[in-house]
């Protein structure tokens, strides 16, 4: 018989909690997984060992298990408000988002991106153009495993209204074509 490649008829199974050592009683979320499964990053909110009121954390798995979570640290993580990781298949680099505090709440969200050098440690991150970034909010940031088409959200850009979903392609030069 042929194989049901539509996923009809599938069903998701019950979600469970990871629990410790990713999950504590704070606020965690947007993980992203390196392509293998051995990595994870995500944002966790108010934890003693942060920079600001969120930041980058990463777990490895190692045998089934996930190690206790590792605040990425300078240069990634700020005192400022950096969320929302996915991490590219080229298993080197990290897109997310830093937003600063104004009175306001959380402001200026942009989408920066980082590579881990020859030593293992990550770059100073790069703030993306204009074509991605706008004066107002970016959010929701995912590159997809081609690593040359990246998708966000934006409430800056020419749109529907609020935020709205928008995609850009890498040219030849590596620079992102206008979302």
């Amino acid at each position: 018989s042929k194989a049901d490649t539509t996923g009809a008829g599938k069903k998701w199974t019950k979600a469970v909690n990871a629990g410790p050592p990713l999950n504590t009683l704070l606020n965690e979320g947007a993980p992203s997984y390196s392509a293998d499964g051995r990595l994870l990053f995500f944002t966790a909110c108010d934890r003693d060992d942060g920079m600001g009121s969120c930041d980058i954390y990463f777990s490895r798995n190692v045998n089934g298990k996930w190690t206790t979570p590792k605040n990425l640290g300078a240069p990634i993580n700020t005192g400022a408000w950096e969320t929302q990781p996915s991490f590219s298949s080229d298993g080197r680099t990290l897109y997310f988002v830093r937003g600063f505090h104004t009175r306001e709440g959380i402001k200026q969200q942009d989408i920066y991106v980082t590579t881990i050098a020859e030593d293992g440690a990550f770059k100073t991150p790069e703030k993306l153009n204009s074509n991605i970034n706008s004066d107002d909010a970016e959010e929701s940031v995912f590159i997809h495993p081609d690593d040359q088409t990246l998708y966000f959200s934006s409430r800056g850009l020419p749109g529907m209204g609020g935020l709205d979903i928008y995609m850009s392609r890498r040219d030849s030069n590596g620079e992102w074509g206008k979302a």
